[in-house]
């Protein structure tokens, strides 16, 4: 099972774009910091880790040459 990194933007998880400068980082515990262009809000969320950690582990398929 793969565990969250802290630091880590995890903005794909939520259909965020990056290159936009829209993020979500995870702080640690049920901490995130959202950040979008020069604005940032910190919350701490239980259901937004649940959805994280069930998104990076989630099921996936790797199709293509070995």
């Amino acid at each position: 099972m793969k565990t969250l990194e802290i630091g880590k933007n995890y903005g794909a998880c939520f259909g965020l774009d990056a290159d936009k400068g829209e993020k979500m980082i995870y702080l640690g515990g049920n901490k995130w910091r959202g950040e979008n262009g020069g604005k940032s809000l910190e919350i701490e969320s239980e259901k937004t880790t649940k959805s994280a950690l069930e998104y990076i582990n989630r099921p996936s398929v790797t199709m293509g040459h070995l």
